[in-house]
């Protein structure tokens, strides 16, 4: 019987999972862009600058501690003791905040097919919890190509419209405008850190397993260049908003909005590629969760989780982007500072067992 090939990840693929694992309905739609950096005009830049160099940052630490941990564990990818059980909890909690973004994303997939198709929200959102939770399951090499195939159709559909609105109303952007604001991210600031951290929660548990499917020169790459494509879409989504503010604060999702000012049909296909994003985020969030549940019954549990998510699904996608959003992204930036410190403390430790290991050479030369 032939063995089957070892499932390996170059550099292009390991960036279009990090790009499909954040380009969901609130990314990919515009409505995170204008709630967390559009609200403040053109002061809104400086968020996407502190956005932009996080992403690069923590992408590359989720390779780096994957590679010194040999894991891709939630937990000891960002405990920074070395207890099990620390870890162990660090990972449940944040898995919390992942299944928060799966049920934003079930609500979201309800209501952009009720909009399109008619079909009540509550059947839509099923129609994502199923389609997540069967791939999901499926392990991580059945995500990995699901996302792969997707992304790039995502990508490039949303920058092209993107392009051609800023070519068309570019001269529109800096006018002023009044738009409120999130009462849990007041300032361009704060809702860098939350939207990042908000986001970045599902992208550590899939870039820690690329790791482990791919050379380190791979993983490494691929982070930064999924980070170096991920600020190009923010940028560009960004303007966008900037261009007819309107339309951003009325539209759940303001894209579609834009996409229907430049031919009215191109509002039904930009919200085919926002259905795409809607799994792929959906998809990978689950899988995240899924990856801290016990091994026996794990099945069982994962769709006792997913019901739960379905459930709070219901509550609507633009309360849960005002308030839902921000909320998690405070939370898991603890867990990212305890990244950082997790860093140093594996460098450390690495460089030390270095220096053992050369020091117990040269004695046993002499």
């Amino acid at each position: 019987m032939e063995e089957k090939k070892e499932f390996r990840l170059k550099f292009y693929q390991i960036a279009l999972m990090y790009i499909g694992t954040l380009m969901g309905a609130g990314f990919a739609s515009g409505k995170e862009m204008w709630q967390f950096f559009g609200v403040f005009g053109l002061e809104g830049l400086k968020g996407v600058a502190v956005a932009s160099a996080i992403l690069f940052l923590f992408g590359y630490l989720s390779v780096a501690n994957a590679r010194m941990v040999g894991s891709a564990d939630f937990g000891r990818l960002v405990c920074p003791i070395d207890k099990p059980k620390a870890a162990t909890l660090i990972g449940a909690a944040m898995s919390v905040f992942l299944w928060m973004a799966y049920l934003s994303m079930v609500s979201a997939g309800g209501a952009l097919l009720e909009e399109q198709t008619g079909l009540h929200h509550a059947v839509g959102s099923a129609v994502y919890m199923l389609l997540a939770v069967l791939t999901a399951i499926r392990g991580f090499e059945k995500v990995s190509g699901r996302i792969q195939k997707v992304t790039p159709v995502l990508v490039c559909g949303t920058l092209l419209i993107c392009v051609f609105l800023l070519i068309r109303d570019g001269s529109a952007i800096g006018g002023r405008f009044e738009a409120q604001k999130s009462p849990l991210a007041k300032n361009w600031f704060t809702s860098a850190i939350a939207f990042v951290a908000y986001n970045l929660t599902a992208a550590v548990p899939i870039l820690g397993n690329c790791q482990r499917h791919a050379e380190w020169k791979h993983a490494k790459w691929g982070a930064l260049l999924g980070a170096a494509g991920l600020t190009l879409c923010i940028g560009l989504l960004f303007f966008t908003t900037q261009t007819n503010p309107q339309i951003a604060k009325e539209i759940t999702l303001p894209m579609l909005g834009y996409a229907g000012t430049v031919f009215p049909w191109l509002r039904s296909v930009y919200a085919c590629l926002l259905l795409i994003a809607i799994f792929g985020a959906a998809t990978t969030c689950f899988y995240g969760v899924t990856t801290v549940l016990p091994a026996e019954n794990r099945l069982r549990y994962a769709w006792v989780i997913a019901l739960a998510g379905y459930g709070l699904s219901l509550f609507g996608f633009n309360n849960l982007v005002a308030v839902l959003y921000p909320m998690g992204g405070y939370f898991s930036s603890v867990f990212f500072a305890m990244m950082v410190i997790n860093h140093l403390r594996l460098r450390k430790k690495r460089k030390a067992d270095g220096e053992a290991e050369g020091a117990a050479c040269d004695s046993a030369k002499e």
